[in-house]
């Protein structure tokens, strides 16, 4: 539900006028029909505010300098967390925790299934705050981050209360 600035480079070397034909949105919904953008020296700007829905949207228009007309299509991602291509580090994230937890438990050392558990609860955290690439709701999205908080939970808990009873 933020705004976008939609900005390109004017194909002609200079428009003088583009306009958005159509945004259309993840589920193919036209959203905006025949709007300006503004321009500034050799590019246009358009702020688009309708980004409710998760996904990729597509931008038609035609930017023209007078004498030639282009006519263009584009697109743009809006994301839980609103940066691309995250997977990677939250898989990162994911291993290395679940492998302190591991390691934790095979050699017998409380204070590693801790550390391990602590790391699940914040990688939750940041699951419910920005959100996990490839989930399209809120709800896959904060059932995993809860999930992720509740396993750290117990670890990390049920860790420290074995290490306080058998000390």
């Amino acid at each position: 539900n933020s705004c976008v600035n939609i900005v390109s480079i004017c194909p002609l070397g200079g428009c003088n006028e583009t306009n958005i034909t159509k945004i259309t949105s993840p589920s193919s919904s036209i959203l905006v029909s025949d709007a300006q953008a503004t321009h500034n020296e050799n590019t246009w700007n358009y702020s688009f505010c309708n980004t409710s829905e998760l996904g990729t949207y597509n931008v038609y228009g035609l930017s023209s300098n007078g004498t030639k007309t282009i006519y263009f299509v584009g697109d743009f991602e809006v994301t839980p967390s609103g940066f691309i291509n995250t997977l990677g580090l939250y898989l990162i994230f994911l291993i290395v925790f679940g492998g302190i937890v591991v390691l934790g438990f095979s050699i017998k050392e409380v204070w590693f299934v801790v550390i391990g558990g602590l790391g699940f609860i914040m990688l939750g955290i940041y699951s419910i705050n920005y959100g996990v690439v490839g989930f399209r709701d809120m709800f896959m999205t904060w059932g995993l981050g809860l999930f992720e908080i509740a396993v750290g939970a117990i670890l990390s808990i049920g860790a420290g209360i074995q290490k306080m009873k058998y000390d």
